[in-house]
Order: C-alpha cells, then structure tokens, then sequence
C-alpha cells in the first residue's frame, strides 16, 4: 500500500509539473503577443506622426510654392505675358526668399522618435538651398530663370523625406512638389 501512494504522490507530482510547464508557455505566448501589439500600436502612432509632420511641412510651405509655381505656369504658357511673367515672378522671388527664411526657424510640432525628428531636421537643409536657388535664379534673370540647379536641391529634399517615409513603412512615398503646388 505504501508503494501505492508513493507512486501516486510522485505521479501526482509529476502531472502538477506538466500543467505548470503549459501555463508557462500559454504566459510567455500572451507576452508576445502583448508585446508584438504594442510594437504594431507604436508603428502606427509613428507613421500617425510622420503623416502630422508631413502635413505641417506642405501647409506651411504651400502658399509660397504656389507663387513659385504660377511664375513657372507663367513663363511656360503658350503665349507668354511679359506683364503677368514679370509680376509673378517678383511675387515669386519673395515668395522663396520668405520661405527660406522660414526653413530656418521651422520645426515639428510631432512626437517622433529621436531618429526620425533627425533626419526629418536633416533633411530641411535641402529644402532651404531649394529657395535660396530659385530666388537665386530669379534674381539672376526675371524673365527666363533657370531652375536647374533649384530643382535638384528639391529632389534631394523629397528623396531624403521620402528614406523616412520607407522606413516607416509606407507604401507610398509622397511628390511633396506636388503636394505643395
């Protein structure tokens, strides 16, 4: 009889062990799932954030790109106005002197990673060389300005945006000369 309830007892035991082992796996999978939500949750406040600070960027740059872009429809017409030429493009060259100024003292009003407010920041020097250009080159030459080298200042802008855009993990990224004209 005692080697009966030994046995029992050590059985007994045993099965308590298995179920403690399988409450500790259904816990550490809660746990990653927990986490993995959380993860998910974060990544999406993320990219909520990138999308407030995108649109912070192109409202607050939009009405000066908007002159620069009526000089540009101005100049390409079919029939050139030298009269609407020359007020657009005077509208146009304050236009990008202000929003290079404004560069300078823009920031974000998003709650980003310390990365991401990086190379966002880093990337608004781009911007600005993109005004100095086109007041640059309005200054330069009213009527027929050469925006060349403005417009590649811009594509390294919109491309260093766009790095951020990616690696949130968008799966598009954004023509911000578009979205600002």
């Amino acid at each position: 009889m005692k080697k009966w309830l030994y046995v029992l007892g050590i059985s007994g035991s045993l099965i308590l062990t298995g179920c403690n082992g399988n409450a500790e796996d259904t816990n550490a999978e809660t746990e990653n799932q927990a986490e993995e939500k959380t993860e998910e949750v974060n990544e999406q406040q993320v990219k909520k954030e990138i999308l407030k600070a995108q649109m912070e960027l192109t409202n607050t740059f939009k009405p000066y790109q908007q002159k620069i872009t009526a000089y540009q429809a101005a100049v390409s017409a079919e029939e050139p106005d030298s009269e609407t030429i020359q007020s657009t493009g005077k509208e146009a060259k304050t236009a990008a002197s202000e929003a290079a100024s404004k560069v300078e003292d823009f920031t974000i009003e998003a709650d980003l990673p310390e990365d991401v407010n990086t190379a966002f920041n880093d990337s608004l020097p781009s911007l600005q060389a993109y005004y100095e250009h086109v007041e640059s080159a309005l200054n330069e030459n009213l009527e027929e300005a050469d925006f060349t080298s403005a417009e590649e200042k811009f594509t390294e802008f919109n491309n260093q945006f766009n790095e951020i855009i990616e690696k949130a993990g968008f799966p598009a990224a954004p023509d911000l000369m578009e979205e600002m004209s």
